[in-house]
């Protein structure tokens, strides 16, 4: 099972992410370097608060950072499992 993680989610071109633990499924743990960070992750928020299910569902823009790397994903979430399919931008 993967151990969760700190993401940072930008909604909408927000300036100041939400911080959120989520579990990414990703072979041997995310690489710290940027041009290794992979081109497609997918995983699951743990304990997101409904509000914040209601932001991410109603947002037309969606923007996960998921370590140090600063990487940008565009994401796409399923509120029914809570997982998400991220794409690197």
């Amino acid at each position: 099972m993967p151990v969760p993680q700190d993401v940072s989610i930008f909604l909408n071109n927000a300036l100041t992410p939400t911080h959120n633990l989520a579990e990414v499924e990703c072979g041997a743990g995310l690489p710290e370097a940027i041009r290794d960070m992979p081109e497609e992750v997918s995983g699951r928020f743990v304990a997101l608060d409904p509000s914040l299910v209601h932001d991410i569902e109603a947002a037309w823009k969606r923007i996960m950072i998921l370590n140090a790397t600063r990487v940008l994903y565009t994401f796409t979430y399923d509120s029914q499992t809570g997982g998400f399919t991220a794409h690197k931008r």
